[in-house]
């Protein structure tokens, strides 16, 4: 006799056709703490039942009777043991190619098992996806000893919760990817600070900003200054959001006298635990512009805000800089009366009437966020 699933997924008894090589039957329920001995040829060659018997293989009436038995028994077991260890297998940090393996074999072969595929849901009850499960973890080789079924039923329950936190864990470590990307957008330099006052994360702004400056810095103690002035204020900024809860303003000098002091805005925060001995939890943050590293908006983002054309917004961006309007034109290589009608354009288009205001809503448009 042969097992062969039929269109609903039931293996059916058959008669064996002349293609397929005779091999040995699976074990009946007196050697279920055995796996099923194959004939050494075909145990070498996988693809052999694929390839000459079209997913099929051999039991007997009896071994069909055993199955059900086996899988009134121990099919929810089992399929809840394998659904934990695929699951912990496809969302640990492992090599990708091992969780592909598994991925795989799993949608190729068990799947169904688990959840029963929407448009055969109504064909296929649960109960005949565990038993086509137990049936191909047969055929492949793949018994359950006395033994590993006590062990299972004895783990399963441990092993469902550590899959839990495990997941758990991982969701937060995505959430946590996703804030900081968000927070390396920012045309601000942010870090934020421990109890101790010692960093726990820097955006890539405030890495920028540390980098290029050597009147900012990063120690074992922590943010500090180049100058001992500055480096007692900032320790005292510090001090005042994480014990005092106070938000203050310090500007940092720098070493070049062309270059504007670096502002710092030290803010409190309340942590959602308040154990003492909590590691990794920001009690404030620190946020960092540089007056100098100041980015405008894109032609682009002006021309979407306001419905402005390329050279209106052109020409806002250039008054917004500090340029004359005949300093705008000859940028632009237009005429001044030109240069002068897409001024006016753009005031009608923002709502301003001064260029100072024009200005001041350029810089106040979308300059948070890092075009880069």
């Amino acid at each position: 006799m042969m097992l062969r699933p039929d269109a609903r997924s039931n293996w059916q008894v058959c008669d064996v056709p002349r293609s397929c090589t005779t091999r040995p039957g699976l074990p009946n329920i007196a050697r279920w703490s055995g796996y099923p001995s194959f004939d050494s040829g075909h145990a070498q060659n996988p693809r052999w039942i694929e390839a000459n018997c079209q997913s099929t293989f051999f039991l007997s009436r009896t071994d069909l009777r055993l199955l059900e038995q086996y899988e009134e028994e121990f099919g929810e077991l089992v399929v809840r043991f394998l659904k934990i260890v695929f699951l912990s297998t496809l969302s640990a940090e492992t090599d990708i190619s091992v969780r592909e393996a598994v991925g795989f074999r799993m949608a190729q072969r068990y799947l169904e098992a688990f959840e029963p595929f929407a448009a055969a849901s109504k064909a296929l009850s649960s109960r005949q996806a565990r038993r086509n499960l137990l049936a191909a973890l047969w055929e492949d080789g793949r018994g359950f000893s006395s033994d590993n079924l006590r062990c299972m039923r004895a783990l399963v329950p441990h092993l469902d919760r550590a899959l839990r936190l495990q997941i758990r864990l991982i969701s937060a470590d995505v959430r946590a990817d996703q804030v900081s990307g968000a927070f390396d957008r920012l045309t601000l330099g942010v870090i934020f600070l421990d109890r101790s006052g010692l960093p726990l994360w820097l955006n890539r702004r405030a890495q920028e900003i540390i980098g290029r400056s050597s009147s900012l810095q990063l120690s074992s103690t922590g943010l500090t200054a180049h100058r001992q002035p500055d480096a007692q204020s900032l320790r005292e900024l510090v001090r005042g959001a994480l014990v005092d809860g106070t938000q203050d303003v310090l500007a940092i000098s720098r070493d070049a006298d062309d270059l504007r002091p670096l502002l710092l805005v030290a803010v409190p925060l309340k942590p959602t635990s308040t154990q003492p001995t909590s590691e990794g939890i920001a009690y404030g943050v620190v946020f960092i512009s540089d007056p100098d590293q100041a980015d405008s908006p894109t032609v682009e983002s002006l021309r979407r805000a306001f419905k402005l054309t390329n050279r209106e917004a052109q020409m806002a961006i250039a008054v917004a800089h500090g340029q004359g309007l005949q300093a705008a034109a000859d940028m632009m290589g237009v005429a001044l009366t030109t240069a002068r009608t897409q001024l006016q354009q753009a005031f009608a288009k923002t709502g301003t009437r001064h260029q100072a205001e024009l200005a001041a809503l350029v810089h106040r448009t979308l300059t948070q966020v890092r075009s880069n």
